[in-house]
């Protein structure tokens, strides 16, 4: 007795199925490039220049603290030009959810615009313009200016705000259920967001401070991001390793 097969083995195909794959593969790659240039994208890319110009504009005026009364042009033209051009970016990849293979890009320009709007309600709170001089006005600032120099209270006083920043804007995220996976590219996003606000606040002052708030905002902001995951990711391993009823 003759035992038919009951189907042909997947790569079995004739040339007129494979001429028809081939074109619905074409067609599917010009509707995709269609569609990105499509009048929702051009509207979305224009939303990011504007909220990125508006938010640069925003956080020169915000962050500028002296420099605009004595006159710090570069620091100002610096920090402006700057804050303009990774807004504009970091919006167009929230905007377009612009993924990668293994980049979180997306995810990490989220995180650092979060991150930039929590550093301006913390510079909107503080009551000194100069964030330096309140710092060193408090009794934990003023302890470390006095005994380890101006530099050190620098590098505490960037260590601290990142840390809180970074803890708030992973921990919003992580919450609502946006991961990120490593720490690197969305701590590095946020330290770059959020560093011109510290170029403009050392306005006038030595480059040692500069260089010390600097370490401490970039420590701070690793530190911050990976703080700030850790909730959301015991929840998700305890609800892995939960027994299933």
């Amino acid at each position: 007795m003759k035992i038919e097969p009951q189907g042909r083995h997947p790569l079995e195909h004739s040339p007129g199925e494979v001429r028809e794959g081939v074109r619905q593969g074409i067609l599917d790659a010009l509707a995709l490039d269609l569609d990105r240039t499509s009048s929702a994208t051009v509207g979305r890319l224009a939303a990011a220049g504007a909220l990125g110009l508006a938010g640069a504009v925003g956080a020169v005026v915000l962050f500028s603290g002296h420099s605009l009364e004595n006159g710090h042009g570069w620091h100002l033209a610096l920090c402006a030009a700057a804050w303009a051009g990774l807004l504009v970016e970091s919006f167009a990849l929230v905007l377009l959810r612009i993924r990668a293979r293994r980049l979180p890009l997306a995810q990490a320009a989220a995180l650092a615009l979060l991150g930039l709007g929590l550093a301006a309600i913390l510079g909107i709170i503080c009551p000194d313009p100069h964030y330096l001089e309140w710092w060193m006005s408090t009794s934990l600032g003023g302890t470390f200016a006095t005994h380890t120099g101006i530099s050190a209270s620098a590098l505490c006083l960037g260590l601290c705000s990142a840390l809180l920043i970074g803890i708030g804007a992973s921990l919003i995220l992580s919450l609502r259920g946006i991961h990120f996976g490593s720490v690197h590219l969305p701590a590095g996003f946020l330290f770059l967001l959020v560093w011109p606000a510290v170029i403009l606040q050392s306005a006038g002052s030595p480059v040692s401070t500069l260089a010390s708030w600097s370490l401490g905002l970039a420590v701070g902001a690793y530190a911050g991001v990976f703080l700030g995951r850790l909730p959301a990711r015991f929840s998700r391993r305890g609800a892995g390793s939960a027994p299933q009823g």
